[in-house]
């Protein structure tokens, strides 16, 4: 959510930088063409400074007609009577005799359609003209003010313009934001409950909808998990209870079968220590795992349940060509997970057990394989399922197989061969 309302805020702060951009790149384009078509022609001040400083006997000597040259400005002078008597690239258009009216007028406004500039040089009139259109003359030395007014006016108005664009543009953002984030306020608000709705996951939020949509399923899956673990302890421990039960309420106290009570405890351990371990699983860190070699381990618990079961047979074959292939695990609870399957092999089969160890691309595959008449299919679709319910005679400790190899991100497969049971891990090696 973090991340969606900087995301929000960063939209508000890019369309205020355009508008401000916009603003300033209108200024300075301004600001830059007056510059340049100011700067284009020189300054008839500084042209008059130029041409005095430099007159001879004439003011349009060789030296000031190579400057005007160069500024494409011609030049007159007057006398008093308002002839010309000096001139320099003058156009035909332009007459040699000048009335009263005529200098009054070029002097405010144009003289053929050139803007010219006018100097009093003694008895005389200077007159520099620059090429049409190049500069405009202002017909007046006043400024009217309630047009200075009226151009403050229209700052004002686009001031305030900009700024109610701006304060638009965060409420548009801001109403989408709320929006958008309200759904999410009521789904985490709902999410425990049974009436949870699955929010939309698309748009700009889906990560967010995504995560609380699995926190939503996790929970489910969670309540659900409990419930068959409860039904499933409960069935399971309710049997050998009730044999105990028999065996106690007996009115012969010599004739308990103290072995079978035993058993029924031994059943009821083992359920309990099966329940604490996978409860125990969703517990540990898998950040803790180092990378191990697997064929250790598997050689240390055939050595162990041969030890335990001399007359039994369990076959060995390693595949290996790489014997120092490693996988990131946990050694004993790596032990814990091979040995529940292959114990099983031990106590409800008669035959011969295969384990195999082989590698395949990235992955390393341990398969356990027995000679018995296998499971029934509904127990297996129960473990897939993580029903536990009834699946005490095999299902627990395979089950706790399969968290295990979950846990260690492995792949856990189970099928009937008939006849055996085959069990299989697969994990990612590691290097």
């Amino acid at each position: 959510m973090f991340n969606y309302i900087i995301k929000r805020f960063k939209k508000i702060v890019i369309r205020i930088l355009v508008l401000m951009f916009f603003l300033t790149f209108s200024l300075m384009a301004f600001l830059y063409l007056n510059y340049k078509l100011g700067g284009k022609y020189p300054n008839p001040d500084y042209v008059y400074t130029y041409i005095d400083n430099n007159k001879t006997d004439t003011y349009l000597n060789e030296n000031n007609t190579n400057f005007l040259k160069e500024n494409d400005i011609w030049a007159i002078r007057l006398d008093k009577n308002g002839e010309v008597i000096e001139s320099f690239n003058k156009p035909r258009e332009v007459k040699n005799k000048f009335e009263i009216t005529d200098v009054a007028g070029f002097t405010r406004y144009y003289l053929a359609d050139y803007p010219v500039f006018t100097y009093i040089v003694g008895d005389s009139l200077l007159v520099f003209a620059y090429p049409k259109n190049s500069l405009d003359k202002l017909p007046f030395n006043y400024y009217n003010y309630k047009n200075l007014i009226f151009n403050l006016w229209i700052f004002a108005l686009f001031l305030i313009l900009f700024l109610l664009f701006v304060y638009i543009f965060y409420r548009i953002d801001m109403r989408n934001i709320f929006k958008n984030i309200l759904p999410f306020q009521k789904g985490i608000d709902e999410l425990f409950e049974d009436d949870y709705e699955k929010l939309d996951e698309s748009g700009e939020l889906r990560d967010l909808a995504l995560s609380i949509n699995k926190a939503n399923e996790k929970y489910n899956n969670l309540k659900k998990s409990q419930s068959k673990w409860i039904r499933g302890v409960s069935h399971d421990v309710r049997t050998p209870l009730a044999k105990i039960s028999w065996e106690l309420n007996k009115e012969n106290k010599n004739d308990l079968d103290t072995k079978n009570i035993q058993d029924q405890v031994l059943k009821i351990s083992n359920i309990l220590e099966g329940l604490n371990l996978t409860l125990s699983l969703a517990n540990i860190d898998k950040e803790s795992f180092k990378a191990d070699n697997p064929l250790k381990i598997i050689r240390k618990l055939i050595v162990d349940k041969l030890n335990e079961n001399p007359g039994r047979q369990i076959i060995f074959e390693n595949k290996l060509e790489n014997q120092d292939l490693r996988i990131k695990m946990d050694p004993t609870l790596f032990y814990r997970m091979n040995e529940n399957i292959l114990k099983n092999s031990l106590i409800y089969t008669d035959g011969k057990i295969k384990l195999t160890l082989s590698a395949y691309e990235d992955k390393i595959i341990i398969t356990i394989l027995d000679e018995g008449p296998g499971i029934s299919e509904d127990i297996i679709k129960k473990i897939s399922k993580e029903d536990l319910t009834n699946v005490t005679r095999h299902g627990l400790g395979i089950f706790i197989a399969k968290q295990i190899a979950k846990l260690h991100d492995g792949k856990f497969i189970i099928e009937n061969k008939n006849p055996g049971l085959k069990v299989s891990f697969i994990f990612d090696l590691v290097n």
